[in-house]
């Protein structure tokens, strides 16, 4: 028989949200390796590193323009290496990106460190965003391990190919070097390049659903704490956890299933939001009436709690979504472009490699639509879990409270691309079709 899982209720807050994604943003100049610095020296160093990372990344588009002019033949013919540009241009603009609005990055992620919740509201059941902590991290390792070895295959399969069968290297350094040193350079140079794309185009989508992940864990911690607001009420004022968990257990039923990541425990917990209670114990009582009016004021009170916690997941949201909007819009059309231009390949020369880019390329947009996806959903049960807060028992004032609450959430909270296109599971189907009606016209114009 297997272990009970251990409760997390009366658990601290240990690290930072995201800490995990600093170190391969630094990697890539997202992040400055010293953030906010004011020494002269360590800004010189952070400028420097920035500017080898952009070389880089530029290096290896200017060789393809200059590839593409020498090697013209047609827009068919070159549409492959054309193709092949599109990371890397991204990459460039992403970095660059980061590089020009990296205060904004900052604000973020401190506003979220300031003003996200650890735990939910003392009530008769409690949660805490270990789950969501937990579940965001995992997928930042694997997603950017995929991605690493993704772009390592890329770089470095020609080159085992080559020694494996000693046929000539496919054209994917774009120039015509058959010497050393200069063929090390080049290779070395590429090697970079694709790890520097690897970085910035899967660390944006680990960002993106690491924050995804955490902004549907305070809509967890959202609803817990409005379902249980009169369950906070009557504990506020001495009534034992024991006694409300035998009259009011059912409140369970109406948990399941309305929670995406963190796990609410009907288990007393000592903490009221991030602040431990220290009277737990004190005047405890057996015997209650929860439709008693002298519970309203400390009702109204727990309503306006979730009422500032609905205020900060709405501010971070807005905060984020203008982060992150410009950079969406253009993996959008980059992905849309890419996988037009692969099932095109496809159709010229069918291999497995070509059908893993696309299964790549289609994973990588998916990732930010489920994600995106996820928020839409868990923010909709905001208004279900108001419903489910017991409001009955509640006098006049709770229920004006509550009603306010209802008509703040009545707008979706929808992340967009571009502020117009909305990042969820309709707009992954969009862009599939999108990219099969542009790969049919490719095809008949071929034909003609």
């Amino acid at each position: 028989m297997s272990e009970a899982k251990p409760s997390t209720l009366n658990s601290e807050k240990t690290g930072r949200y995201i800490h995990y994604i600093e170190i391969p943003l630094k990697l890539v100049a997202c992040w400055e390796f010293f953030p906010n610095s004011t020494s002269e020296r360590l800004l010189v160093i952070n400028d420097i590193y920035l500017g080898i990372v952009l070389f880089v990344l530029t290096y290896i588009p200017t060789c393809l323009t200059v590839h593409l002019y020498t090697e013209w033949q047609d827009i068919m013919s070159s549409l492959g290496t054309i193709a092949d540009s599109l990371p890397l241009l991204v990459s460039l603009i992403i970095v660059a990106y980061y590089a020009m609005y990296r205060q904004d990055l900052y604000d973020l992620m401190e506003f979220m460190e300031r003003n996200f919740k650890y735990h939910s509201a003392r009530g008769l059941t409690n949660m805490t965003m270990e789950e969501s902590c937990k579940i965001a991290q995992r997928f930042a390792r694997i997603y950017t391990a995929c991605t690493m070895f993704s772009v390592t295959m890329y770089a470095t399969m020609p080159v085992i190919v080559h020694l494996w069968t000693k046929e000539p290297i496919q054209s994917w350094m774009y120039m015509d070097i058959t010497r050393s040193p200069f063929y090390e350079f080049v290779f070395l140079v590429s090697c970079l390049a694709q790890m520097f794309v690897g970085l910035a185009m899967g660390q944006f989508g680990v960002f993106f659903a690491s924050n995804s992940i955490l902004i549907c864990g305070q809509l967890d911690l959202l609803c817990c704490s409005l379902r249980n607001a009169r369950y906070t009420a009557l504990l506020q004022h001495g009534v034992k956890h024991a006694s409300l968990r035998v009259s009011h257990a059912t409140i369970q039923d109406d948990e399941k299933h309305n929670y995406i990541y963190n796990v609410s425990e009907m288990k007393e917990s000592v903490y009221h939001y991030d602040k431990k209670v220290s009277n737990l114990y004190a005047e405890a009582k057996t015997q209650f009436d929860i439709y008693s009016a002298e519970f309203d004021d400390a009702t109204v009170n727990a309503l306006r709690d979730c009422a500032s916690l609905c205020q900060v997941i709405n501010r971070y949201k807005e905060m984020f979504e203008n982060f992150v909007s410009p950079l969406l819009a253009l993996r959008v059309v980059q992905v849309t472009l890419y996988l037009c231009t692969l099932l095109y390949a496809a159709t010229l020369k069918f291999d497995m490699i070509t059908v893993e880019y696309l299964a790549a390329v289609a994973l990588d947009i998916f990732v930010y639509c489920y994600y995106g996806n996820q928020i839409i959903l868990q923010a909709d049960r905001v208004s279900t879990a108001a419903y489910q807060s017991m409001w009955q028992t509640m006098g006049v004032r709770p229920r004006r409270v509550l009603l306010n609450i209802l008509l703040a959430n009545r707008r979706p909270v929808i992340v967009k691309a571009g502020r117009f296109l909305p990042m969820d599971l309709h707009t992954f189907v969009v862009i599939i079709k999108t990219s099969f009606s542009y790969y049919t016209l490719l095809v008949n114009v071929n034909e003609k």
